[in-house]
């Protein structure tokens, strides 16, 4: 009896603006995620590549916000009829999927726009690392070694960074600090380590596929190596 009256004096304490403030600031809040999603997709070197997760994630995440808000609504007889929640609930979801199919159509015109500069450009041959240094097994490198990897064409500079060329010490698994450098001329990437490298630890260096040449051709196949630092 007392969790009922408690129940009916919260019902009471509502109203309906308060209850459309709340949808507001749900809608503001989820449009807020999707600009934070954009903002990050647009600062990364790799644009969208991980949006499709983040916005997929919102839409899950308004929707299970939608109906906790519905439930309490039409139990609470704070609007006379179930068609007035639906409505304001239909509104919030029309914000949310019309925002998720913009960001869709804008990654679906970039693929199309990528595809089909690869096409014009008519070059589909897939790119190869024919070289790296230091060699694969190496067992005396210098700590204060650059990891360097020659391509067999030219690449797109944009796609070479710390995502796409890695270092990581054997012993921890940790990712080695560092920046990734190209030099077109002679068509060589480079990883340049913050600090020199441990002396007797052994590190594997990895080429992702996600590297690609200016035509859009990603890498035949990743390539890893490892080398040991001289004791």
């Amino acid at each position: 009896m007392a969790m009922r009256s408690m129940t009916l004096l919260a019902a009471a304490q509502i109203t309906q603006q308060t209850v459309i403030w709340i949808l507001v600031a749900t809608t503001v809040l989820a449009i807020a995620l999707l600009f934070l999603v954009g903002f990050i997709a647009w600062r990364t070197e790799q644009v969208l590549q991980y949006g499709n997760f983040f916005v997929v994630t919102l839409g899950i995440m308004a929707a299970l916000i939608g109906f906790i808000i519905a439930f309490p609504l039409l139990v609470s007889n704070v609007f006379s009829e179930p068609t007035q929640v639906l409505a304001l609930l239909s509104a919030l979801f029309g914000t949310i999927v019309g925002l998720v199919g913009t960001y869709f159509g804008v990654k679906a015109s970039s693929d199309a726009r990528e595809g089909a500069e690869r096409i014009a450009s008519g070059d589909t041959t897939l790119p190869l690392v024919s070289s790296v240094n230091p060699q694969p097994g190496a067992e005396q490198v210098p700590p204060e070694t650059h990891v360097t990897a020659t391509f067999s064409k030219d690449m797109d500079r944009a796609t070479i960074n710390t995502n796409t060329f890695k270092l990581i010490r054997g012993d921890t698994l940790a990712t080695v600090g560092g920046r990734v450098g190209y030099n077109p001329p002679t068509k060589t990437a480079t990883f340049q380590p913050s600090d020199d490298l441990e002396h007797g630890i052994r590190y594997q260096a990895t080429i992702t596929t996600d590297i690609k040449d200016p035509g859009g051709n990603a890498l035949a196949s990743e390539r890893t190596w490892q080398f040991t630092v001289i004791p």
